[in-house]
């Protein structure tokens, strides 16, 4: 095909006649050009052994293809790789400028082409591709509709909790006071998990923080006071004894005061005024209920571990190893048989002809649950209990449906309705 053939078919828009034209200029300096027409828009990528200079080819094929007069072309990208590379390293666009008058390119400018261009030119040049506002969007971070999504609240309060109570907090701020805060952290990470695995149907701050305070601060010197009571005083009494006097202690005494004490939240603002319709609403409940035990419990036994490390029974690894486990494990295990407890108490609601009865199983179940894990704590058999009484909850949870039903015809049932089959 001789020249001018080639000249009048890249002036129809025909790729493959364009390709070769831009080719015999610049296979010669070392750069292959690769051509493909799609819908009006030509793109060429330019490929080379060395680095290519953006501004120098994109010129160099803006008057090229601009000689061609192509009509069809009606957009032009260009993408700079260099041979080895998977992806090319700058990209270009243009909209090509038909311009009869315009003179083809000199000597002079090929011979540019030839020039090798130092890396650092090609780095900025290829960094003047990106718009600031497209890689670096702090428009949209500082925009108040972002801070409405749910999930960015949860992550600004988790990661930045911590931050805000070192600058707030003295510099020698007590351990009591560092485990409190830490003790509201964590509890807070897992009121998120159980909200979100619970969904309850009915849910208040108010209610919430009643409960969790309740329990912290009025239910735990309630449960000081009754474990000296008879006969709590003697099952907590059996504690240090053998292994089955050991298990009716932790059972009768410990697991029973501890899920009492829980559930009296629960029953005074929720169950007895009769503002509990669902187990979902009462599980939750319950369940924050035993976080705010947890923290409380976990700020003492801090202390307690504190002075276990300065007499040397502890050392620095079981020290951070039992702190861990009071904030981060043993909340989720509170939280869990508390909301057991409260689950029966939502059904309780539903079948009040069998409330005591339906409390009673609720309590008996988290109790034998407690008194087991603190019979096994340290061993195989405590992690099971753990594990066990975890996947209950969840099947609580799945079955709410299925068990709400069989209480509403145990209690039509109790009233002489008539249900049908």
């Amino acid at each position: 095909m001789t020249q001018f053939s080639l000249v009048e078919l890249a002036q129809q828009g025909d790729p493959g006649a364009i390709a070769t034209l831009l080719n015999q200029a610049l296979q010669p300096r070392g750069v292959m050009a690769k051509v493909l027409l799609m819908d009006s828009c030509l793109q060429v990528l330019l490929s080379s052994t060395r680095p290519l200079a953006q501004q120098t080819f994109v010129s160099f094929l803006n008057r090229q293809i601009s000689d061609y007069g192509a009509k069809s072309i009606q957009l032009v990208k260009v993408y700079g790789q260099q041979i080895g590379e998977d992806v090319p390293t700058w990209y270009a666009e243009f909209v090509p400028l038909f311009d009869d008058s315009s003179e083809l390119l000199s000597e002079l400018e090929l011979a540019e082409l030839e020039k090798p261009r130092p890396e650092t030119n090609d780095f900025l040049a290829t960094l003047r591709t990106f718009q600031f506002a497209a890689v670096f969007p702090y428009r949209d971070v500082i925009s108040l509709g972002l801070y409405q999504n749910h999930l960015v609240k949860i992550l600004l309060f988790f990661g930045l909790f911590p931050l805000v109570v070192d600058l707030v907090t003295p510099d020698k701020a007590s351990l009591q006071q560092t485990a409190w805060m830490l003790g509201i952290y964590y509890a807070s990470i897992w009121g998120v998990v159980l909200y979100n695995l619970i969904k309850p149907p009915q849910f208040s701050w108010r209610d919430t923080l009643k409960c969790v305070l309740f329990t912290a601060f009025v239910g735990i010197p309630m449960l000081l006071f009754f474990q000296q009571v008879p006969p709590f005083s003697a099952f907590y009494a059996v504690i240090g004894a053998g292994m089955i006097p050991r298990m009716i202690g932790f059972v009768l005494g410990v697991g029973v005061l501890e899920e009492l004490c829980k559930a009296l939240p629960v029953y005074l603002f929720l169950l007895r005024p009769g503002k509990l319709q669902d187990p979902l609403t009462s599980a939750f409940y319950g369940a924050a209920s035993g976080l705010g035990f947890a923290m409380a419990e976990g700020a003492t036994y801090s202390l307690i571990y504190r002075f276990s490390l300065t007499r040397g029974d502890l050392d620095v690894g079981s020290y951070v190893i039992a702190n861990t486990i009071r904030f981060v494990s043993l909340p989720l295990f509170h939280a869990i048989l508390a909301g057991i407890v409260g689950y029966f108490m939502g059904l309780a609601a539903i079948n009040p002809s069998r409330r005591s009865a339906i409390i009673f199983i609720g309590v008996a179940i988290a109790a034998a649950l407690h008194g087991f894990y603190n019979t096994f704590a340290g061993n195989v058999l405590g992690l099971l209990v753990i594990g066990f009484s975890i996947l209950l909850f969840v099947t609580y949870i799945r079955r709410s449906k299925q068990m709400v039903e069989e209480m509403q015809k145990a209690e039509m049932g109790y009233r002489g309705v008539k249900i049908n089959p």
